[in-house]
């Protein structure tokens, strides 16, 4: 399959490794379906929320493409100037906080929906599916998406978890969600990101850790957070030529 945004990639490679962050291939993994978002979905009325914080470079590299001036520190602060609409990191608050952001629109009458991207390793947190049950009793408009790079900090999501795509899928179905799974790296399938509708959504994305660099790839089973060496800096930028 042909390496998508592989300027942003190079981006996140370089100024992760300027700025000694660690979070390469969580940033790797999203950063295809938050540059489609950008290009093609989001309007001006719209608000995203990377709730999985430790993905931040590939929302810093994103911002500064559109020309934000944003500070690439390990996880997001707070800034809507720069386009983050929380602070995030410490796992399970982006999806809470886009409840009520989507709940606010809805009281003051604002136009626009809500985004928000959680990992799939930050949906052991319970405060994910409290705020599920009260985004379907009130029935808010907000499209939820979750990095399915399959991976978390320690093992596998399968291992840790004993869960799959399908089960996450009938999981979310439950809670009241329209669930979709879908290629997280392929534009076609991302596409259907623009054919949401209102109510409260679910996408599972399906995507690899570390997409992009093979060093990460074929480390991401057991690295969570790596600084690059002399050496791997090279290999991870000539993957990207």
């Amino acid at each position: 399959m042909e390496i998508l945004n592989k300027d942003l990639r190079k981006k996140i490679i370089e100024k992760g490794c300027e700025f000694k962050l660690g979070h390469f291939g969580a940033a790797l993994s999203c950063v295809d379906c938050i540059s489609y978002l950008y290009d093609n979905v989001l309007t001006i009325q719209d608000i995203f929320i990377l709730s999985k914080g430790h993905g931040a470079p590939a929302l810093y590299a994103k911002l500064e493409e559109m020309g934000k001036n944003v500070n690439w520190k390990e996880h997001p602060e707070l800034d809507e100037k720069s386009g983050i609409y929380a602070t995030t990191g410490s796992l399970g608050h982006g999806l809470p906080i886009a409840v009520g952001r989507a709940y606010a629109k809805r009281l003051k009458g604002d136009n626009g929906k809500v985004y928000v991207l959680l990992g799939d390793g930050e949906i052991q947190e319970g405060s994910n599916w409290e705020a599920l049950m009260i985004a379907s009793k009130l029935k808010v408009d907000i499209n939820v998406l979750i990095d399915w790079n399959k991976y978390s900090a320690t093992d596998s999501i399968e291992s840790t978890l004993c869960l799959d795509a399908k089960d996450l899928s009938r999981k979310l179905t439950a809670f009241g969600c329209n669930t979709y799974i879908i290629n997280g790296h392929d534009e076609k399938e991302l596409e259907k990101l623009k054919e949401l509708g209102e109510g409260l959504n679910a996408v599972i994305l399906d995507t690899i850790k570390g997409k992009g660099v093979r060093l990460l790839e074929q480390s991401h089973d057991h690295v969570y957070y790596w600084h690059l060496n002399p050496e791997e800096y090279k290999k991870a930028l000539e993957d990207l030529i």
